[in-house]
């Protein structure tokens, strides 16, 4: 029962216009980083070629250009986009008191996670391995010069001669925050009784906490945090993972509660 479930799930997110046009805009969004970051950039006459031309130069993640800032900046409302609100959807069209009346709430409950999850996760890191792709296939592994990666923080090592593998553990890292981001929404909307409010309260919260981080402890600023070109100092790999992995913890544990109050009503 629990792949079946799992199995119509990720159906019935493949198959959703929202999802399509999701993944539309940010193949979009990646073709328009191209324009921007790579054929501007070569088209200019002064520009140093012989220098500049490797991968992480031109890589989504480490461009620097507006795209990537926009899609940072905006990983919530991206990851929570394909299915974070399902749960709440299903409550209001009666279609949860079906299906837990024929398995337990902890197959439910996994499916659901599981799939926000990896959807969330997916919807966002796209335009960033498409990058990656590209990368590959224009650069190779041609390593960048010494002074461009000075200041890529705890994995500059990797940087400077595996630059290939330093954009790959940041695409797993990036999956990894907007997965556990896409499940916080699922727990807000295991609470609240409008859709579009538990779309964006997850938005909303980094909205106030991150001035607030970036300020007093940037340390803890998620978009500071899982951007590929680290900004802050004095982190470790414990700081990297500690919040998506606190904000996973709480969002499971929330959503099971919040799925067994539905049960009870």
């Amino acid at each position: 029962m629990f792949y079946q479930l799992l199995k119509n799930n990720f159906i019935e997110v493949l198959s959703s216009k929202k999802y399509k046009f999701s993944l539309l805009i940010m193949i979009l969004l990646f073709v328009i980083d191209i324009f921007i970051s790579i054929y501007q950039k070569f088209s200019l006459p002064y520009f140093d070629k012989d220098h500049l031309s490797f991968s992480l130069y031109f890589w989504l993640g480490t461009n620097d250009s507006v795209i990537s800032g926009i899609l940072i900046f905006l990983f919530v409302l991206i990851s929570c986009l394909p299915y974070s609100t399902n749960v709440l959807e299903e409550k209001q069209n009666g279609y949860f008191q079906f299906v837990i009346s024929r398995c337990s709430l902890l197959k439910y409950f996994s499916s659901k996670v599981i799939t926000a999850f990896i959807s969330g996760g997916f919807l966002f890191v796209l335009p960033f391995v498409l990058s990656f792709i590209l990368m590959l296939i224009m650069f190779g592994n041609k390593l960048p010069y010494t002074e461009f990666v000075d200041n890529y923080g705890m994995f500059h090592q990797i940087a400077e001669y595996h630059p290939s593998i330093y954009m790959a553990i940041y695409i797993l890292i990036l999956f990894y925050y907007a997965g556990s981001f896409a499940i916080l929404g699922v727990f807000l909307s295991t609470f609240l009784k409008n859709k579009y409010l538990a779309y964006v309260s997850p938005f909303l919260i980094i909205l106030v906490l991150e001035p607030v981080f970036e300020i007093f402890y940037p340390q803890l600023s998620p978009i500071l945090l899982m951007s590929p070109i680290q900004t802050i100092t004095g982190i470790s790999i414990i700081y990297l993972f500690a919040i998506p992995s606190f904000v996973l913890a709480i969002s499971l544990v929330g959503t099971y509660i919040g799925l067994k109050r539905y049960v009870q009503q």
